[in-house]
């Protein structure tokens, strides 16, 4: 019985150790078949190495850092980490160029380098000149025409009992000239028999801007001083005329109403004594004859260079209107005298330039026209109202066309804003009767007798 119990027991160790056997080689051949892939990141390390080692040795301290971990790690058991681990493959790229410290392009210094500021300092040198000429200017006007103004104050006080009132104060105050601008200033004077006052403006050169300094090299102009009197209604005949140096008449006539419409050029002049520079517009010749007597053809013949032009009318309205506008009836009209000067430094110019102004108001008032002139001159004014009354017809139905479409406009408006139901029917019936009125034709309705 024991021989054949320990057979039984031989048998089965022997089938247990062969199992054994036949396991242990197929671990080894798993092992055998990772092997490949250890081989495999032993070379991807390798490369990675041959890689960085130009960095390695570019920098000192990571590499130092580097081989005191690896001194570190010589302790460390590698059996415990014989599991493979998946691990990323580098690729093989090219080395980085280190980057090039570069230096930001300083500007030089200020003090070092004037050519950099060449722009800016035309600029300064540019604003400098102006406003130092603007000072000059400015001062040099104002000092011109407190000369003038003080030359003339002597003989204005002879002709009117007011000189130079500022009109903003109640009480009067005399000795004022009022400034308009850096380059005009005027002077009010009043209290004299057949006028309402007289008013004096100085126009200047702008001798404050730089521009108009230089214009005026090119275009050469000069100062010049305009007398303005307000003639009372009955001091002054019905006659419109200019005389004076031509370009300045023509311009006048072109911008004036009342010489564009009224006056027409007079030959003959050579025949009244007048230089050849002097032209004459006027309505009727006849007032011509009558005013420019001896004591005015001698400073029209003596002073031909200061006199710019006259210009007397009972017809002023002022300029005429710019494009695009027009009047829908005729503007208010006033007797006015125009003197036109170039202003100078000879106080002997001056005062007979001022004295012949006078002499030609007092002449003025003094003068009527005769019967035929007086004729022609109603004549030709009846004339003159009955053409603008037929150039501004049109303009006139238009104006009144707009007014009653603002009036209707309106008329909806209040209807349509009514809260009573009552006034709203009221004033509906009141559009409707108007606008059956408005679509009816127009009768005449006869009486028969």
């Amino acid at each position: 019985m024991w021989p054949s119990l320990t057979n039984g027991l031989f048998t089965i160790w022997i089938i247990i150790i062969s199992q054994l056997l036949r396991f242990s080689n197929a671990a080894a051949e798993m092992d055998n078949e990772f092997a490949e892939f250890e081989d495999m990141e032993v070379e991807d390390v390798n490369d990675q190495d041959a890689i960085l080692k130009p960095y390695k040795e570019a920098d000192k301290l990571i590499a130092d850092k580097l081989t005191d971990d690896s001194d570190d790690d010589e302790f460390i058991d590698e059996d415990e980490f014989s599991k493979p681990i998946k691990k990323t493959h580098l690729q093989k790229t090219e080395p980085e160029i280190s980057p090039q410290l570069r230096f930001a392009d300083v500007p030089a210094h200020f003090r070092s380098n004037w050519a950099s500021y060449q722009v800016e300092a035309l600029v300064l040198v540019i604003l400098a000149v102006y406003m130092l000429n603007y000072i000059f200017g400015r001062t040099r006007n104002r000092n011109i025409a407190n000369k003038w103004f003080m030359d003339v104050t002597p003989l204005l006080e002879e002709q009117f009992t007011l000189v130079g009132d500022d009109g903003t104060s109640v009480d009067l105050k005399e000795g004022h000239m009022h400034k308009e601008t850096d380059a005009v200033y005027t002077i009010w004077c009043s209290g004299r028999i057949g006028c309402q006052g007289m008013l004096i403006t100085l126009k200047l050169l702008k001798r404050q801007d730089l521009i108009h300094v230089v214009m005026n090299l090119i275009r050469p102009k000069q100062d010049k001083i305009i007398i303005r009197i307000d003639v009372d209604n009955n001091e002054m005949d019905s006659f419109v005329f200019a005389i004076g140096q031509r370009k300045s008449v023509t311009k006048a006539v072109k911008e004036k109403m009342d010489l564009s419409f009224f006056t027409v050029e007079r030959k003959g002049v050579d025949r009244l004594g007048l230089p050849s520079s002097i032209v004459i517009y006027a309505e009727i010749f006849e007032a011509v004859n009558a005013i420019i007597d001896p004591a005015v053809l001698s400073v029209f013949r003596k002073y031909e260079n200061a006199i710019d032009y006259f210009h007397f009318s009972d017809q002023y309205s002022g300029y005429k209107p710019s494009d695009g506008e027009s009047f829908t009836r005729l503007p208010e009209t006033s007797r006015v005298l125009f003197f036109v000067f170039k202003m100078s430094n000879d106080m002997a110019e001056i005062d007979a330039l001022l004295r012949m102004v006078f002499h030609c108001f007092e002449k003025i008032r003094r003068y009527r026209l005769s019967r035929e002139g007086k004729l022609k001159a109603d004549k030709k004014r009846q004339s003159v109202q009955e053409v603008f009354l037929k150039t501004t017809h049109q303009a006139r139905q238009e104006a009144a066309q707009a007014r009653r479409e603002e009036k209707t406009r309106e008329r909806k408006q209040r209807l349509l804003e009514e809260e009573d139901p009552e006034k709203q029917r009221r004033l509906e019936k009141l559009e409707q009767k108007r606008d059956m009125k408005m679509r009816q034709p127009k009768m005449k309705q006869l009486k028969v007798k």
